[in-house]
């Protein structure tokens, strides 16, 4: 899944975030471009730098969905072949079989192959 926040830097795409003193932080694609500028703040293997606002060209949020007979649902998590979906309309639930999950939603396993899945792309503003 490609849920998260992005920016456009150097180029190319990054997931970037905030940190608790509202700085603007970049994470690195991959250990190769790990360097110096970067760290891992909290020693769990999870590298960022802080870098100015100005520095990210384009910055957005990307959020997944499956489609599912017609019905806008959740995706919860991919296993295999499967997606675990979940709706929060009681009415929607019952018209396709999904089962109680939690108080206020309910899920079901679905073949991937079963929905569509989509990727909205909301711009942001730093």
């Amino acid at each position: 899944m490609v849920d998260g926040t992005y920016g456009i830097y150097n180029g190319e795409a990054h997931k970037i975030g905030k940190n608790e003193k509202g700085e603007l932080m970049l994470y690195p694609n991959s250990d190769s471009e790990i360097d110096d500028t970067y760290v891992d703040m909290y020693n769990i293997g999870i590298y960022s730098k802080v870098i100015d606002p100005k520095d990210i060209s384009e910055s957005y949020r990307l959020t997944s969905y499956a489609e599912y007979k017609g019905y806008k649902t959740f995706i919860a998590r991919e296993v295999g072949d499967e997606y675990d979906i979940w709706v929060t309309d009681y009415a929607v639930a019952q018209k396709l079989g999904f089962d109680r999950c939690d108080k206020l939603a309910y899920n079901k396993m679905v073949k991937k192959s079963d929905v569509e899945v989509i990727v909205e792309k909301t711009p942001l503003n730093w």
